[in-house]
């Protein structure tokens, strides 16, 4: 199966390995979306579960619960519907949720948003089943996704399933993916998730299992993907393994017959995305720095409160003067930001800072085309204005964790701050650290359990500091060395400690005129006499340079 060149999109499925399942949308062989799933971290957003209430928080108006996770479910009691709450029998003006909510009550609960740091998964109480084209939802009326901007069409929809026979505490969302579907197409859909509802219902009133347990799982990746990407300018779905192939291929004719044969078998020797050149374009994912076309560029910061991003002229080519180039980077940007969040799968509050630009005409200009581009964003996205200072302030919906966790760990040295101490920082604080143990106590020997770099920058650069302080405190020092340990994590341990009496009489001058003066061994284990090639360090041998 070779590459076509078409200006559709293409969907590609690459499940060969076990521990991780990618797919790609292709637009003219550049990336529009990237979903990936690690099995290290499964992914439970979307199950529903039948959970135990483990205590109530008055203070922050929200339960946790235990549904069978390694942590505790997050459920705000603004997610709980009147139909979960335990009647007291009191009348109040305002219902509390330590009222209504009880520790040890059963509670039907679904993943909001998978677990974050540290933080456990958010859950709600008002399930929501998605389908190919329909949302079954808990709640009267329906609704149509605000993506279908065409009021005709709205109304058209509304008026389609407005004649579905649906339970009274049910409704329906039409998702952007029903326009265009005919009556039979849409209630084909709902019958399928009505039969999923029973099953959750049924599953809610079987008192003989023990709670928490699982009632409905998502499908997989490779299902839910085609399922909520999937769309009528997707030409071919290509997949590279014999099993997830089967598994679609039945999803698909059951769903969405009359595309049957736009899935297809990959069997080529060489991999899937390495025939569409993908491998190279999700490796600039990870990338701080993104180019632009114009010879520009983007610089993408992920911080603990928000993500800043901040747009440079660079190189940019084409503009007469100052006005024009800032323009013409800042719609570049505008466009790639809005794909990048989409790639990397960025969510919270998002800052912005674009080139200065002086015309109102233009802001307004690059504020349309951020708008614009985050149309076809399948997350809930808020935009602000370009304020007096450049910056362009917006919100994006987290779906599911940033493309990033699973692929990289967190670095053991620096923290994932990207910085770490200077060696002579380090020596610095170590000689301190010496000063203040001998300070406080009558030392005698002083251990330090150090890096082997600094151990040999004492040794080459600081033996006469040693030494000093040898004769001056009587205090022998004693390295120990350890591979990779990093500077938070050095030890300095008092090994031996001199009695008040030795103190005096190793330092009375009187005492030492008439008593010979006991020689207290070298530093280091070394003699300080003698400038030898090796100097034994516990742990190795550490090589001294001659000056």
């Amino acid at each position: 199966m070779r590459r076509t060149k078409t200006s559709k999109k293409v969907m590609l499925i690459n499940a060969q390995h076990p521990e991780e399942c990618r797919v790609v949308v292709l637009d003219n062989n550049i990336i529009q979306d990237y979903i990936v799933e690690h099995s290290s971290r499964e992914q439970i957003k979307g199950n529903v579960y039948l959970a135990v209430i483990n205590r109530v928080e008055p203070s922050i108006e929200a339960a946790f619960v235990d549904f069978g996770g390694k942590k505790y479910g997050f459920l705000p009691f603004k997610d709980v519907l009147r139909e979960s709450y335990i009647h007291t029998g009191e009348k109040k003006a305002k219902v509390r949720i330590q009222d209504v909510l009880i520790r040890g009550q059963r509670i039907l609960v679904q993943v909001a948003k998978e677990s974050r740091d540290a933080k456990g998964p958010s859950l709600t109480n008002a399930l929501s089943l998605a389908g190919r084209f329909l949302v079954l939802m808990q709640g009267q009326g329906s609704a149509v996704s605000r993506k279908i901007e065409d009021e005709s069409e709205r109304k058209k929809l509304k008026d389609i399933v407005a004649g579905f026979n649906l339970p009274e505490n049910l409704g329906l969302i039409i998702r952007t993916a029903g326009l265009g579907q005919t009556k039979v197409e849409l209630q084909k859909d709902m019958q399928m998730l009505l039969k999923i509802w029973e099953k959750i219902e049924d599953g809610k009133k079987n008192e003989s299992t023990t709670a928490p347990f699982l009632i409905h799982q998502e499908p997989d990746l490779v299902v839910r993907t085609v399922r909520d990407h999937f769309n009528s300018d997707t030409s071919q779905i290509i997949v590279d393994n014999s099993d997830a192939y089967k598994s679609l291929k039945d999803f698909v004719k059951m769903v969405m017959p009359r595309n049957r044969n736009l899935v297809k078998l990959y069997k080529e020797t060489k991999p899937l995305f390495s025939e569409y050149h993908v491998e190279e374009q999700i490796e600039s994912i990870y990338q701080r720095k993104v180019l632009l076309p114009s010879g520009g560029s983007i610089v993408i910061d992920v911080g603990e409160a928000m993500v800043s991003i901040d747009v440079n002229s660079g190189k940019t080519k084409g503009g007469l003067d100052l006005e024009e180039t800032a323009v013409t980077t800042n719609l570049e940007a505008a466009k790639e930001v809005a794909r990048q969040l989409r790639l990397r799968d960025l969510g919270g509050l998002i800052v912005i800072d674009f080139i200065d630009m002086y015309q109102k005409r233009n802001k307004t200009a690059v504020e349309k085309e951020v708008k614009q581009s985050c149309k076809t964003d399948k997350a809930r996205i808020n935009l602000a204005r370009i304020s007096k200072f450049g910056l362009l302030e917006m919100s994006r919906q987290r779906i599911s964790p940033p493309v990033k966790e699973g692929v990289f760990t967190q670095c053991e040295h620096c923290a994932g701050s990207g910085l770490v101490r200077s060696m002579d920082s380090i020596i610095l604080n170590v000689l301190r650290k010496i000063h203040e143990t001998i300070a406080k106590e009558k030392v005698k020997i002083l251990s330090l359990e150090v890096s082997p770099e600094v151990s040999n920058y004492f040794l080459n650069n600081k033996l006469n500091i040693l030494a000093e302080l040898k004769t001056k405190h009587l205090v022998d020092f004693r390295f120990q060395i350890k591979q990779g340990l990093s500077y938070e994590d050095f030890k300095y341990t008092v090994s031996e400690e001199w009695e008040s009496e030795s103190v005096q009489e190793a330092k009375s001058p009187e005492k030492a005129s008439s008593k010979p003066r006991r020689t207290v061994k070298p530093a280091i284990k070394a003699e300080e006499d003698a400038v030898k090639s090796k100097i034994k360090v516990d742990g190795e041998d550490t090589e001294k340079k001659e000056p």
